[in-house]
């Protein structure tokens, strides 16, 4: 009886600490879908943190632990400014890497340029 009560115990604590525990790292790939779900861009970053802070800033994206980038048919390069961080940027496709990279935000520029992804 003793043994059964003790087991009962440790299941419950145990139960406990999985019900309290976050769901894990938001990840440090961004990624952006259309609004049919499809994932349109990929940006490998650094880190989590610094993934976290650009997603604050962009509209309807999201970081995760997974790359998300298979599939993807181009591949850029990008440098933030500051911090001086380079970026792995994948693109549903050629067309759409060349467009969007025509015309990146303040402190982003390209350091290799669109390429179909091998």
């Amino acid at each position: 009886m003793r043994l059964a009560s003790t087991v009962c115990i440790a299941a419950a604590a145990i139960l406990a600490g999985c019900a309290t525990q976050p769901s894990g790292p938001a990840g440090k790939y961004l990624v952006y879908k259309d609004t049919g779900g499809q994932i349109v861009r990929v940006f490998d970053y650094p880190s989590a943190d610094f993934c976290a802070r650009v997603e604050k800033m962009a509209a309807g994206a999201k970081c995760q632990p997974d790359p998300a980038s298979t599939g993807m048919g181009a591949q850029a390069t990008l440098r933030y400014n500051p911090p001086g961080q380079v970026v792995q940027a994948y693109y549903a496709d050629l067309a759409r890497c060349q467009t969007e990279t025509r015309q990146l935000g303040a402190g982003v520029e390209v350091v290799t340029a669109c390429t179909a992804k091998p």
